[in-house]
């Protein structure tokens, strides 16, 4: 283990993130960097983590979401019917809208034979995702690296797809902000490479 300090009060949790969080550096364990990707917003500080972060908010602006709310809606309507007369199981149900709904903020208008692959394999990585680090055939967190190295492969896929369209068949979110990147006076090209998106996908 590594020597810590725990903090509990709402006054020192403000100080270590808000008002003095440059003096802090959040740091992660390798497999977790590895799992995740190394572009991914958490692992970085600075201009690069500013600049990720804008894009984020953005795709989530009411602007940006109030074209999604009838799928969202629609999302609700297809999943009551099967609660009906049936035991659910709570947690997993708001997995299953949560991870719905994350699709529509990453990839706007959804393409459902897409997604459910996608799906498949966040599945795997997320059972992997707080397992011990041991690469070895069977393990979760092998399957899950391997999961990684799908999940990226169809994300780089779909990047080209959307890098190829036309403005006018803008389908939204995240991706699409991240594709359309530029400085504040929209002069300087700010292009994020695929690996950059994929990993804050």
């Amino acid at each position: 283990g590594c020597p810590c300090v725990m903090i509990t009060s709402p006054e020192a949790a403000r100080m270590v993130l808000v008002s003095r969080a440059h003096l802090f550096k959040p740091t992660y364990p390798r497999s977790k960097e590895r799992m995740i990707g190394p572009e991914a917003i958490f692992f970085h500080q600075g201009a690069y983590h500013s600049r990720m972060k804008k894009m984020v908010q953005a795709s989530l602006l009411p602007c940006a979401i109030k074209e999604s709310v009838s799928e969202i809606e629609q999302i609700v309507i297809n999943l009551l019917p099967t609660w009906k007369n049936n035991t659910i199981n709570t947690l997993q149900e708001m997995k299953r809208y949560a991870f719905d709904v994350a699709m529509i903020s990453a990839f706007g208008n959804k393409r459902d034979f897409e997604m459910e692959g996608i799906k498949h394999l966040y599945q795997c990585l997320e059972k992997g995702y707080n397992s011990m680090p041991l690469d070895l055939p069977g393990t979760s967190f092998h399957k899950a690296m391997k999961a990684r190295k799908l999940l990226n492969e169809t994300l780089k896929k779909m990047i080209e797809l959307e890098r190829r369209k036309s403005p006018k068949e803008d389908s939204g979110g995240l991706l699409r902000v991240m594709l359309g990147a530029t400085d504040q006076n929209n002069k300087l090209n700010l292009q994020l490479s695929d690996s950059q998106i994929a990993d804050n996908i």
